[in-house]
């Protein structure tokens, strides 16, 4: 049966346009639709307009107050019967005035609210209430907090109370609660998709609690998620747990991959997109092991992140190099930077060899013509390394050759290797 236009002629035989005749009028239109389609149409159009006699005949997938309470009670996840019970009576408290989409929000607002804050509820009406205020703000309708006290029965003052607790929430975590989790466990997808958009969500948002919340719903679904692992690392409050995630997500995404994919795909990983995580976190955990210490560590992850990807389209290769100099494997370093730095005129080498030729010879006229040439490459590293200019507190967001940005990430990554050549310091700020 199609779908009847506001400027088409009714189908109930008047000659009006639609829009002048039944459209809004449920009952009349459907009974003179009836009298148009085929018995087996009629029959299903009636049966559902006897199920949902409050709605009328919805289009599919409209939300109606049967979906509404189906998804409080089988759907949402609640910390106390109590919070469920709340949902109930605020959807019955706003069916007479408000869409049904409406009415969603206001359920879904209550439950990340209750989720996270997990309140007592003493008076129902009050969070009600508030609840109902937020949203009348929002859209116009300009309900005043002693108009709802009166519905309620509560004081403004209450109301007022719950309100601002409700503010603060949303500033926090934002309006969505359960909805995102919600949404894409309903809908089409392997685990493994639906666990990546809940990471895409994850990555858009600026709240560290909620990040979490996502990246740990993605593992639900599909534990061998190894962007889940790193979301969790990067909200970590201390080093430890952050290198216990990073070591978590390798292993999923050993899993994940299988033994028998490696041993194929070895030599050009990147080029296959479903082996990017396993990379990046690799990437971070080596990271994590040189800041923490760990340079032999680090080591064996960055080069195993290059034997799958010799490209090295993530810059492993960078950091790779500072630890070989770091722990004084010169001739490592040496040939390294031969096989990857020739024609590479990042700052990093560069710079490299500087610390490489100051560990092997001393302070050389080689030296000196090396530190030329580096400041030619990018001019800014010295001021950063020598504290002329003040480091940012995190790595930029994007980098330019030779800009203040390279030199800003290359110094950052780099500071344990200069920290340990305190000598070679001096000297070039004798050069400045």
């Amino acid at each position: 049966m199609s779908k009847v236009g506001r400027n088409d002629l009714c189908p109930c035989g008047s000659g009006k346009k639609y829009k002048k005749c039944c459209l809004g009028k449920e009952t009349s239109a459907v009974e003179s639709i009836l009298r148009l389609v085929t018995t087996e149409e009629a029959d299903a159009v009636s049966a559902q307009a006897a199920a949902s006699p409050e709605t009328g005949v919805r289009p599919e997938g409209k939300l109606t107050l049967t979906k509404l309470k189906k998804m409080v009670t089988r759907e949402l996840r609640w910390e106390h019967p109590a919070h469920e019970q709340l949902a109930m009576q605020l959807i019955e408290s706003m069916r007479s005035q408000y869409e049904r989409e409406l009415i969603f929000e206001a359920v879904v607002l209550w439950n990340g609210f209750s989720g996270q804050t997990k309140p007592a509820v003493k008076k129902a009406g009050s969070f009600c209430a508030a609840i109902e205020y937020i949203l009348s703000e929002e859209y116009g309708f300009n309900l005043s907090q002693a108009e709802l006290a009166d519905k309620y029965e509560v004081t403004p003052a209450t109301i007022s109370r719950k309100v601002k607790e409700m503010l603060n929430y949303i500033e926090e975590y934002g309006r969505e609660g359960d909805s995102d989790e919600l949404l894409v466990l309903n809908g089409a997808g392997t685990a493994r998709e639906k666990a990546q958009l809940l990471l895409h969500k994850a990555m858009e948002s600026t709240s560290g609690k909620r990040r979490i919340q996502l990246a740990e719903a993605a593992l639900e679904i599909y534990p061998d998620s190894s962007d889940a692992y790193l979301v969790l690392a990067e909200e970590s409050e201390n080093e430890q747990d952050a290198r216990a995630f990073l070591k978590a997500g390798i292993a999923a995404g050993e899993r994940e991959l299988g033994e028998a994919f490696f041993a194929e795909h070895k030599g050009h990983f990147w080029g296959l997109t479903e082996t990017r995580p396993y990379i990046r976190i690799c990437k971070s955990y080596a990271e994590s092991c040189w800041f923490g210490g760990k340079a032999e560590e680090a080591a064996e992850i960055l080069e195993h992140i290059l034997e799958l990807n010799p490209d090295d389209n993530t810059g492993a290769r960078y950091l790779l190099a500072a630890v070989y100099l770091y722990s004084n494997q010169l001739k490592e370093a040496e040939q390294f930077l031969k096989k990857y730095g020739e024609d590479d005129a990042a700052a990093a080498f560069a710079y490299d060899r500087i610390v490489l030729e100051y560990k092997k010879n001393g302070i050389t006229s080689q030296l000196k013509m090396l530190y030329r040439v580096a400041r030619g490459v990018n001019k800014h590293v010295p001021d950063y390394l020598l504290g002329v200019k003040r480091l940012p507190h995190n790595l930029p967001d994007f980098v330019g050759m030779g800009d203040s940005n390279e030199a800003v990430e290359y110094v950052i990554m780099h500071s344990r290797l200069w920290a340990s050549q305190p000598d070679l310091l001096k000297w070039m700020l004798k050069q400045q």
